[in-house]
């Protein structure tokens, strides 16, 4: 019976006490001649990858994602910050899809990594997680010895589901949160060598739309100065998102490269070609309606790929990317 009102009394107590406390507290703040006001929070710091304000340059993550018409509409592709067309067996394209500043919830349909993808992730940091599925068998060995946490539907299905209303091998979907746990710990993106303005460079030829045609694949990007993005096509058909909406970039570029056979082949005896991003060469850049001529240069592997225009460092809008690794003897028609 004593020991109710006794509890009673010491919360009492504690709060009256917590009251005076904060009471002084509150004097001697008010009276003290060194109390100052908190300074303002600094200003949102855009991604290194897209440019996007607000947006954390968190670690970096690639997804290797089908491009033929089976895989469309395609998953989570509109949270990444970069994506790479790159040509495969026969002439198609798949994509590499970078994430940093934002990871969707599912992504796919997840396909199998390619040679080129060795040296055109490293410059991301060391090392970056690759959600894929699977490669080539004397491939596999490369991708092992690679700087790049492995995340691979063959060794493990963990954090793969495949779709019931997709057709196999276009079916397997990554859940981007588990998929990252298997990943661990990854690498941050580093400064990349290009800059972001919302103010597009003198010097830019109008332009409306960009087809660049691969031997067995074309993509084409048109200028909507509605939406203020290169809204894409492949094989003639509008890219849509499986979300909802339109795939489009706000910076389009199309970097010109060395497209040579490698020594791997897929299941059907088809060559798989190796595009090298280590060198230098021609580069469009399309923003803004505008195209301009530049170049495109990286030392090693471990560099990132500066872009310039006229010797300056490519200035691009600030959003999603897309660059088309296209081979150097093939041309773009503009219009």
């Amino acid at each position: 019976m004593v020991a109710v009102p006794a509890l009673g009394l010491a919360l009492v107590l504690t709060a009256c006490s917590s009251h005076d406390a904060a009471k002084k507290t509150h004097a001697e703040t008010s009276t003290s001649p060194t109390a100052t006001t908190s300074s303002p929070p600094p200003p949102p710091q855009p991604s290194r990858l897209s440019g996007r304000l607000g947006k954390p340059n968190g670690p970096v993550y690639a997804v290797k994602v089908d491009n033929t018409r089976n895989a469309h509409p395609q998953v989570g592709l509109t949270k990444a910050d970069v994506v790479y067309v790159e040509q495969v067996e026969g002439g198609a394209t798949r994509l590499a899809a970078i994430y940093s500043s934002e990871y969707p919830k599912f992504v796919g349909p997840v396909r199998s990594g390619r040679i080129t993808d060795i040296d055109l992730l490293r410059q991301y940091g060391d090392p970056v997680g690759l959600f894929y599925s699977g490669s080539q068998n004397k491939l596999a060995d490369n991708l092992q010895r690679a700087d790049l946490k492995l995340v691979s539907f063959d060794q493990d299905h963990t954090g793969y589901v495949r779709s019931p209303s997709r057709h196999q091998p276009y079916d397997v979907i990554g859940t981007f949160a588990t998929l990252r746990k298997r990943a661990g710990k990854v690498a941050t993106p580093p400064e990349m060598g290009y800059t972001f303005s919302d103010t597009p460079p003198a010097g830019g030829k109008p332009t409306k739309q960009v087809t660049v045609t691969y031997p067995f694949s074309r993509v084409d990007a048109t200028w909507s100065p509605a939406q203020k993005v290169w809204q894409l096509s492949m094989d003639g058909s509008p890219d849509q998102a499986a979300e909802g909406g339109r795939l489009g970039a706000t910076t389009f570029v199309v970097q010109f490269a060395t497209v040579k056979p490698s020594v791997y082949h897929d299941i059907n005896g088809a060559n798989t070609p190796q595009t090298l991003t280590v060198g230098h060469g021609k580069a469009l850049i399309f923003r803004d309606g505008q195209e301009y001529v530049g170049a495109w240069s990286r030392a090693k592997a471990s560099a990132v790929t500066s872009y310039t225009i006229g010797g300056q460092p490519a200035s691009f809008a600030p959003g999603q990317i897309w660059i088309a690794l296209f081979d150097r003897t093939r041309h773009v028609v503009t219009r």
